[in-house]
């Protein structure tokens, strides 16, 4: 597959919108949801990240942790996009009276070039790091709940992944409550080392 999975229609918001009174962030900006640049999932820095999440030791961990699980990823030479999503992402100590979990994360990713087309060396690969790949073990090591779909599936089960992806991560499960969720480019050539470095300040 080769080429980055980047959406055509690159949301307008380049910050974090604010929370609704429900405590979510809003699933779209303005009027009208039909406006497709302005629906979420909203495309931010990884430094935009960390300056609006990291308020509170349990946020700042969770933080730590999946910054270091993209470091893994990128250093595996995977690619793609990452879908953001979670209590981490609402008020939820307001809210709920607790400290949000893990950070939610499915990487829409593209493999590295020396596994592509070849599916047995890449199913070792991925068996060879399940500390980063299984749901699980990230979460246990990474404080990410961190899920992949796998663009070398080709367009059809992209597609089916990209729609269950959207409706599990585009509502609250226990209230059916829409609400947004964010959006980062998974690559070498984003802001990872400036969000860890301001991360470390805090």
């Amino acid at each position: 597959m080769g080429a980055n999975p980047v959406p055509a229609v690159v949301p307008i918001a380049n910050v974090i919108p604010p929370y609704t009174p429900s405590g979510v962030l809003p699933p779209y900006l303005g009027a009208d949801p039909a406006v497709r640049g302005a629906m979420s999932p909203y495309r931010v820095t990884l430094t935009e990240i960390v300056q609006r999440f990291s308020d509170t030791p349990e946020r700042r961990t969770a933080l730590a942790g999946f910054l270091a699980h993209r470091a893994s990823l990128i250093g595996f030479g995977v690619t793609g996009i990452q879908w953001l999503d979670g209590s981490f992402l609402e008020d939820i100590e307001n809210v709920a009276s607790r400290a949000p979990g893990n950070i939610d994360a499915v990487s829409f990713f593209v493999r590295p070039p020396a596994y592509q087309r070849n599916n047995a060396a890449w199913d070792a690969f991925w068996r060879g790091h399940m500390t980063v790949f299984n749901a699980q073990m990230a979460k246990a090591t990474y404080h990410t709940d961190a899920y992949f779909v796998d663009v070398e599936f080709g367009a059809g089960p992209v597609i089916q992944q990209t729609g269950y992806w959207f409706g599990l991560f585009s509502h609250k499960r226990a209230t059916g409550l829409w609400k947004g969720m964010l959006e980062v480019l998974l690559d070498p050539h984003q802001d990872d080392a400036a969000a860890t470095q301001l991360l470390s300040t805090m």
